[in-house]
């Protein structure tokens, strides 16, 4: 038997995201790996991230809820928006579960954390509370609104 040399050796480079945890009440980026850049991977890692912060002293405000989907559509809100007509973005709906209220951190850091990896094709984020009880839709929303919300030295996207 003859020694063909070393195995093939498989390389893995992951994906670093950043979501937006909250540090004494304000949001905070972090940076974290994921498999892949997609909206469902970067929410399901800040649901994940909120519940093992990978900082000591971060925190979540999405700790009683779940991630269950998210869904785009086609932007249609034109006349809000002057933007070129071939320029079209997306609306992402962020499909949550869990009781209680989700407070206006927590549409932060959902909105913030979108927004800043996909920025350029989502122009707006929807949070839909799915269940338990009647579905709930929570709003449409964009960064800039939470700009108030904004650790010390920490720029939000728009």
């Amino acid at each position: 038997m003859r020694d063909q040399g070393h195995p093939p050796v498989i390389s893995y480079s992951p994906t670093l995201v950043t979501v937006y945890l909250l540090r004494d009440g304000r949001l905070e980026p972090v940076r974290i790996p994921v498999a892949s850049d997609s909206a469902d991977n970067i929410i399901t890692t800040l649901f994940r991230a909120g519940k093992l912060p990978p900082k000591p002293g971060l925190s979540s405000a999405l700790d009683e809820f779940s991630h269950y989907d998210t869904e785009s559509t086609r932007y249609s809100d034109t006349a809000e928006r002057n933007d070129p007509v071939d320029n079209q973005g997306y609306r992402l709906n962020v499909i949550i579960t869990g009781t209680g209220k989700v407070s206006r951190e927590g549409l932060a850091q959902i909105t913030c954390t979108i927004r800043q990896n996909k920025q350029a094709s989502i122009w707006s984020v929807e949070v839909t509370r799915l269940f338990p009880g009647t579905p709930e839709s929570l709003g449409d929303h964009t960064c800039f609104e939470y700009r108030d919300l904004a650790a010390k030295g920490v720029r939000l996207p728009p």
